[in-house]
Order: structure tokens, then sequence, then C-alpha cells
């Protein structure tokens, strides 16, 4: 008797489990290698230069407003830094003190121009210098004082300083107690004139520039030989401020000077513009 055949295989799925191993092990490396970058620092280019902010403060003719515009030589320096550097330098204007205040607890923040004294110097990180000068004390012209050394200031009713600025500084430390404060230069100039103070501390490259911007005849002020000290002004940076950042901005300062834009900077506003 002839028995049917009967088929005898039997159905096995195909097995994909190479497929899915491998799937499941390129899952894993993808999700450990997305957590290792979100926990890594962030890289050095981060902290771009384009967010750092630069401040600066009236002081004539480094950095003031003509016609609504923000000008002058610091100001033209550094936005000739910034064009070699293949960018733009926004550029705010604040009363020294709170520029200072600024640059001292605010990241990335640049601050034009300032004296670097031994107090500062490692508050911050420096980039220049732009230029020195010597600062002097200046008294209204035949306003009867006799002052020859620095002691005999002690004893004129007030002395006319910025607010926070280095002069304030060096004579407060100095137990000073004499000190009327202003936010600039140029109020503490018309309060000379005035005769509201019987001398301020000035740079004798920059008081002519102030005497013109305040409208006062410079032949009514006139330079006592006490000699505060000679100041050096620098850009400053705060001193959260990677360091590649600010040797970059030394580096177009040099470039800067080395091209002979800075001296024909120079020319233009300390050799022609206060005939």
């Amino acid at each position: 008797m002839k028995l049917p055949l009967v088929n005898m295989s039997v159905y096995i799925p195909k097995c994909n489990c190479l497929d899915a191993l491998m799937s499941s092990l390129t899952s894993a490396v993808m999700l450990v290698l997305i957590l290792t970058l979100a926990l890594m620092p962030p890289p050095v280019f981060a902290q771009a230069d384009g967010h750092i902010r630069f401040i600066t403060h009236s002081l004539h003719p480094f950095s003031y407003q003509q016609n609504d515009q923000l000008t002058g030589f610091s100001v033209e320096l550094v936005k000739g830094m910034a064009q070699i550097r293949g960018m733009q330098a926004n550029i705010e204007l604040l009363p020294f003190n709170r520029a200072f205040q600024n640059l001292k607890t605010q990241p990335q923040t640049a601050l034009f121009v300032i004296a670097k004294r031994p107090e500062r110097e490692n508050d911050m990180k420096w980039v220049g210098p732009i230029i020195t000068s010597g600062v002097y004390f200046y008294q209204k012209r035949n306003s009867g004082l006799t002052l020859k050394e620095l002691t005999d200031l002690k004893r004129v009713s007030k002395i006319g300083v910025v607010q926070g600025n280095a002069d304030h500084t060096y004579l407060e430390t100095n137990e000073f107690s004499n000190l009327s404060t202003d936010k600039s230069q140029i109020q503490s100039l018309k309060m000379l004139n005035h005769g509201r103070v019987d001398v301020a501390p000035m740079s004798e490259l920059v008081m002519p520039f102030l005497a013109k911007a305040a409208n006062i005849d410079v032949n009514t002020i006139e330079k006592t030989p006490i000699k505060l000290y000679d100041s050096t002004l620098y850009i400053a940076f705060s001193n959260d401020t990677n360091d590649e950042t600010v040797a970059q901005w030394q580096h177009a300062f040099d470039q800067l000077k080395a091209s002979g834009h800075y001296q024909t900077l120079y020319q233009r506003y300390f050799a022609s513009q206060v005939q």
C-alpha cells in the first residue's frame, strides 16, 4: 500500500539577530557620543570676539561724542584693530566709574582708555600701550595759591578728581580727604574754571583738548610744578577673557602701529586738532 507523502518541512523564520545587535550597538555608541559632547567644556573659539563688549568714557581727544557720533583717537584705534581682525567693534560710552565697575564685574568686557597702575595690574588683562603722558595738577591762573609739592595740596580746600579713576584712587590711598568727585575730567575742569575746586590733576597731553571742548580759554588755566605720575593708557580686558583673544587684539594693535596708521591718527588728533 502506497502511503501518501507528508510534507515534513518546518517553517523556520529568518533570524535578524545580527542586524538587531548591530543596530543596538550603534544606538548605544551614538548615545554615549552625544552625552560626552554635551558634558565637554566649550572649545576656545566659543568665546568669540564678537561677544567682547567694548566700553569707553568721555575723554577728549580719545573718545567723545561729535554730531551724535562716537569718535576720537582711541575709538578709531579700536575700530582699526577690529577691522584688522575682520570684525566690527560696537562701542558703548559710559561715565568712567560705571564703565570701570562694568569691567570688573561683567564678563567679556573691554574698557579703553585706562591707566595701567600697580593696584590694577593683576585685576585685568592689558593691550597697548596706547600712549604715555605726565599727569600734573592745574590751577586757575592768578589764584594766589603757592603750590610746589604734593603735600601742599592737603591744605587747599578742594581737589577735583574723576570718581573712581587712577588719580582719585592714588590720592585717596595717600590720605587726601579734600577730594571733590566728578563724572568726567571735563566736568573737573569746568569746576576749576568756576572756582569750585582749587586744583585738578590732568594729563598735560589732554588738558588743552578738554579746555577747547569746555569752551574755556586755555590761558586762564596754568600747570603747577606738581606732577602726580606718568600715566600710560591701555585697553583693559576683563580677567575672564581668553588669553589667546587678548593676544590677538595685541597683535592687531602692533600691526596698526607697524602699518603707520597709528601715527596717522596721532598726527590728526594731537598735532593738528588744537591750534
